[in-house]
C-alpha cells in the first residue's frame, strides 16, 4: 500500500511543477515583448494610401502602386512645349489649358516623366482630372532589352504607324464617358507619349493624329 500511495503522488508533484515552468516561461516572455515596443511588426508596417496609388515603403522611399521610386520633379521637366504654343496647336478644346502638373520617378533603371495640362481649372484643393488631360509622358531607358520590355505601342486600342516620325504609333481609345488621342514616339532609348484625353461629348476638331505630331515638334 504505501509504494502504491508514492506513486500516486509522483505524478502530483511533475504536475505542480509543470505549472510552475510555463507561469514562469509566460511571465518571462511577456517581459521581453513589452520591453521593447519597437520590435513589434504591426508598428513597422506603413498604413497604405487612401488612394492606393502611393505609399511609404519600409525604410521612408515614397514609391507608386507599382513600386517606381517617386523623384525629385526638375525645373525643366515639364518646361516644353509651353502653355501658348500647345493652346495654338490644339485650338478650342484647349482654350482652358492649365499650367502642368509634373511628376516623376524611375523603377530597374527607367525613368518615366509626365506632364498632366488640364483642360480646365480643376476643383480648389484637387490636381486636374487625367480624363480631361493633355497628358505628355517621357520614358527613358537604360538599354534595348529595357525597351523591348515597354511592349511598344503600349495600351492603344487600333494602333497605327505614322509615316515620317521614325518609329511612332497613333490610336483612338474609345472609353467610358472619355476619348482618348495617342500618340507615341519611340526615339532611341527615349519614349514620348502624348495623349489628349476629352470627355466623350467634346470635340477636339478634325485631324487629332496631324495636331500631336505637331505637339510633338514643338521646342
Amino acid at each position: 500500500m504505501t509504494f502504491s500511495t508514492d506513486t500516486k503522488r509522483r505524478p502530483r508533484r511533475g504536475l505542480m511543477f509543470s505549472a510552475a515552468a510555463a507561469s514562469l516561461l509566460l511571465t518571462a516572455c511577456t517581459g521581453t515583448m513589452s520591453s521593447d515596443p519597437t520590435q513589434s511588426n504591426v508598428a513597422a508596417v506603413p498604413a497604405p494610401s487612401p488612394t492606393g496609388t502611393s505609399d511609404t515603403s519600409p525604410g521612408d522611399d515614397a514609391t507608386t502602386h507599382d513600386g517606381r521610386t517617386v523623384m525629385p520633379v526638375r525645373p525643366g521637366d515639364c518646361s516644353t512645349p509651353a502653355l501658348d504654343g500647345i493652346r495654338r496647336v490644339l485650338g478650342p478644346v484647349a482654350s482652358g489649358l492649365q499650367p502642368p502638373e509634373a511628376k516623376s520617378s524611375s523603377k530597374l533603371g527607367v525613368v518615366e516623366i509626365t506632364c498632366t495640362y488640364g483642360l480646365s481649372a480643376p476643383p480648389a484643393g484637387q490636381g486636374s482630372d487625367p480624363a480631361k488631360s493633355l497628358l505628355i509622358s517621357t520614358t527613358i531607358v537604360p538599354d534595348q532589352a529595357a525597351l523591348d520590355s515597354l511592349g511598344l505601342p503600349r495600351l492603344m486600342m487600333s494602333p497605327e504607324p505614322v509615316a515620317g516620325m521614325g518609329k511612332a504609333w497613333y490610336s483612338t481609345n474609345l472609353l467610358s464617358g472619355t476619348t482618348e488621342y495617342v500618340l507615341e514616339i519611340q526615339d532611341g532609348l527615349r519614349v514620348t507619349r502624348l495623349t489628349l484625353a476629352a470627355p466623350a461629348a467634346a470635340t477636339p476638331g478634325p485631324d487629332v493624329k496631324t495636331k500631336l505630331a505637331e505637339l510633338a515638334r514643338l521646342p
